[in-house]
């Protein structure tokens, strides 16, 4: 039985090593030897730990050493066994020979291997690049180990900058706590690490790293340009993501990079002056200082580095300054903190001092600033760089000439002027606009689409419009409207820029331009813009003027009544306004009025209602067109019942008033009793002026005409309301009222002498309170002797005698012919009453 037992067991190890592998041999085995009962093993946890990587000394294969750590759990993850050992893995690379791609077999050999990391795709590939060397050397054929002059060569390049090695990341610590060179060189390798987004979680958890990373930033950033790129370009790599943007606000290194960047602006101020022989500019800061009673960006936290973790060498002194700064031009540049003057330099070599550090500022302002951008999506953040005047550092970047720098400075200028607050900065201290007439001339057309857009988000603002218009920024922006990517954004900012009524005459050299896109765009979304913008300009005489040009009319009102385009026939209605234009409207009026009529589209049908009330023209039988057309019917059913649509209505009234001023129409409303119902509209409207102003200038039209006064008279309540109006608040009502009534007295005197004693009355209103105010002594007095004042009830009760019958006698006219005559109401016009008239058409 026992010999059972242990064939049994020896083929279940055979088993395992054939087909689960060497591991699993080893659990079972210890559960053997230890007795476990099946219960008691829970899982088994595997770790395997990479090692370094080397050159197999005899064939052409990789050497991977990597520890391997069993254990056996039971329940609660209680350690029943556990084993550590160290192994090595062969990868054979058989196939090396002179045509092999290293860089793809390397990366081949990272994605087969899930031991090797993919940061160590740099390694491999010089590995690789060895074995082939190797055996092209040898003919072929597999060599010895490596001699010490091999070894040596190959470790110095795998310690080169171009390489970084997640493994050896605590190496890299310790270089930031060294010399100036070795801190570069610390920086540019953890940025290296910090390029692959597969290491940053690793990364953001080290907490010693992003605590040196911050302390050397905060203290060094001044003595080196290229020191100040590598750590801001690492917490770069970490603003790319939101998951990350703790470790930049945990480090303050937004402040920081406010701060590098104000430097380098006045320092670049300082180096320009030198180089040119002009005066030095101020050196005033542009960031402001964060309130010290808040919490502060800039404040600089405690380091949670031990003291005795830091290194003397931390601390610089004089002679390890000057030693650092000593070498060649351009290495000079990487810490010099003086200007070009300091060394007597020939003229070539300031120049190329001084282009090689603009080259490098311009490398540190773009990561500096896309950092900012990128933690800016946080309003908080956003908000505390605007207090330190994000703008100011902005607005005085404006004046590099680096396109990819400025792009980005465009882009994160559009981001800020949302803000109410931002967008005033730009528009005033900062001159922002003024700056941006060069951005539209580059050859970037990302630039150009970028400052587009910046304006036009500037472009809400009054006062920006009229500093665009004054920095020649409208025919620059004309001249983009061609140009397909730019049409959207150009449209919109030509649109904001034609509320100003100063400047549409500006826009008549592209206003034909921009009529032949709207006639050839077929439902482009473009179409609004256009159309919205030509009705702001039709409002302009020049402008409506050369947009009827060239038989564009007809296109128009074709186009018009193909969509049941209200926001077009708005256009076309503003510029029949024109009285040069209006004439050209004849030959259409017969399908705009079969268009109101038939139309079941309110907006539409109230611009065509608007085109017919424009046109003033004698040649223009409007009663013939009320005939054929029906528009009688029509009218009495927008004007009758619960119209909701008040809008509608005034333009109707409106219409009607124009069409009143044809003779033959005039009659027409009479006997279709327009006019009565016009009474009844009066009274349910008698609160809204415009309606009540529109309403009595079609009574006025329809006096003008003899052969309707006696209509209105008699058949009409029209007198009674007018003479009512007479003292209505509106002024314009009043006067309108006054003129209707002076012709009804003309042609009826019973309604002449009710008009001038109401005139009257209504002249002397004041005088006439303080009369029946006023308590008369009671004295005999003749019956036949007037009182001596006249009363408003003796005023209401009295007739009035025909002056032809009053007395000779100049003591006992009490009211004269020519006071009861005089026309109150025809004082002279403001120039505000007047152009009211002149919109109602008043004569």
């Amino acid at each position: 039985m026992v010999i059972e037992i242990i064939c049994f067991n020896i083929f279940i190890v055979f088993l395992l090593i054939t087909f689960k592998g060497v591991y699993y041999c080893i659990i079972y085995i210890c559960n053997i030897i230890f007795e476990m009962e099946p219960e008691d093993a829970k899982f088994m946890r595997t770790e395997r730990k990479p090692g370094s990587v080397d050159v197999h000394p005899n064939i052409d294969a990789i050497c991977l050493n990597y520890d391997l750590d069993i254990q056996i759990l039971a329940s609660k993850e209680h350690v029943i066994y556990g084993e550590k050992k160290s192994l090595k893995k062969i990868i054979e690379l058989p196939m090396i020979n002179s045509r092999t791609d290293c860089h793809v077999l390397s990366k081949e050999v990272v994605n087969q291997c899930e031991l090797i990391h993919h940061s160590r795709l740099p390694e491999v590939e010089q590995i690789i690049y060895y074995l082939k060397k190797r055996k092209l050397q040898n003919g072929g054929k597999g060599m010895g180990p490596m001699g010490d002059g091999d070894k040596n060569k190959f470790d110095n390049y795998s310690n080169g900058v171009h390489e970084a090695n997640y493994n050896s990341l605590s190496e890299y610590i310790d270089l930031l706590y060294e010399g100036m060179a070795e801190k570069i060189r610390g920086a540019q390798l953890i940025q290296l690490l910090a390029r692959d987004p597969e290491n940053l979680e690793a990364l953001a958890t080290n907490e010693t790293l992003i605590s040196a990373l911050g302390r050397v930033l905060r203290e060094d950033w001044k003595r080196s340009i290229a020191l100040s790129t590598h750590l801001v370009f690492t917490f770069f790599c970490f603003s790319i993501y939101s998951c990350f943007h703790h470790v930049i606000l945990k480090c303050k290194v937004g402040s920081i990079c406010m701060d590098i960047i104000d430097y380098e602006l006045r320092r670049y101020d300082r180096w320009k002056a030198d180089f040119d022989g002009s005066e030095a500019p101020s050196d005033i800061p542009i960031v402001r200082k964060p309130c010290p009673s808040s919490a502060s960006m800039s404040e600089i936290p405690r380091s949670r580095i031990p003291e005795p973790v830091r290194p003397k060498s931390g601390n610089f002194s004089d002679s390890n300054i000057s030693q650092i700064m000593e070498g060649s031009i351009y290495d000079d540049l990487t810490t010099s903190m003086e200007g070009i003057d300091d060394r007597k330099l020939t003229g070539e070599q300031k120049l190329k001092r001084f282009r090689t550090l603009v080259k490098k500022q311009e490398h540190l302002l773009r990561v500096a600033f896309y950092l900012l951008l990128n933690i800016a999506e946080d309003e908080v953040v956003e908000e505390k760089m605007s207090k330190r005047n994000i703008v100011g550092l902005l607005a005085k970047a404006l004046e590099r000439e680096n396109e990819d720098l400025l792009i980005l400075v465009i882009t994160f200028l559009k981001k800020l002027s949302i803000m109410q607050c931002n967008k005033e900065v730009m528009v005033g201290n900062m001159c922002v606009i003024e700056k941006l007439p060069r951005m539209l001339n580059s050859s970037s057309a990302d630039l150009v689409h970028l400052t587009l857009k910046l304006l036009f988000n500037l472009s809400f603002d009054n006062k920006a419009r009229y500093k665009m218009i004054k920095a020649g920024l409208l025919p620059k922006v004309m001249s983009l409207l061609s140009d397909d990517k730019h049409q959207e954004v150009v449209l919109k900012i030509l649109y904001h820029l034609s509320y100003e009524d100063e400047i549409k005459h500006h826009f008549v050299d592209c206003i034909g331009l921009i009529i032949d896109m709207l006639l050839l765009s077929v439902g482009n979304e473009n179409d609004k813009t256009m159309v919205a913008l030509c009705v702001n300009l039709s409002t302009d005489q020049p402008n409506a003027q050369h947009i009827i040009k060239k038989n564009r009319l007809q296109s128009l009102i074709m186009r018009s009544f193909t969509y049941q385009d209200a926001m077009l026939m708005k256009m076309l209605r503003n510029i029949s306004d024109n009285p040069a234009c209006a004439p050209a409207f004849i030959e259409f009026v017969g399908d705009i009025a079969k268009t109101v009529v038939d139309t079941k589209d309110e907006d539409f049908s109230r611009e065509c209602v608007g085109i017919l009330s424009n046109l003033y023209l004698p040649d223009l039988d409007w009663a013939e067109i009320f005939k054929h057309f029906d528009m009688i019917n029509w009218v009495k059913n927008i004007i009758t019942g619960n119209n909701k649509d008040v809008e509608l209505v005034l333009h109707v009234i409106v219409l009607l008033g124009t069409a009143s001023t044809d003779e033959g129409c005039s009659n027409l409303f009479c006997e279709t009793g327009i006019l009565a119902l016009l009474i009844d509209l009066l009274k349910t409207y008698q609160e809204d002026d415009e309606v009540v102003l529109q309403i009595v200038y079609v009574f006025l039209t329809a006096l003008s005409h003899s052969s309707n006064i006696e209509h209105i008279i008699t058949k009409t309540e029209a007198p009674a309301y007018l003479i009512d109006l007479l003292q209505d608040n509106n002024k314009i009502i009043g006067k309108l009222c006054n003129t209707c009534l002076n012709i009804i007295s003309e042609h009826d005197k019973t309604w002449a002498d009710r008009i001038r004693i109401e005139k009257f009355r209504n002249h002397n209103q004041q005088w006439l309170a303080m009369v029946d105010s006023q308590q008369l002594e009671t004295e005999e007095e003749e019956e036949d002797e007037l009182p001596p004042y006249l009363n408003t009830e003796y005023l209401s009760t009295a007739v009035v005698p025909p002056l032809t019958d009053l007395h000779d006698n100049a003591e006992t006219e009490i009211i004269s012919d020519k006071d009861l005559d005089c026309n109150y109401f025809d004082e002279k016009l403001t120039e505000e009453e007047e152009e009211m008239m002149q919109e109602i058409g008043a004569i």
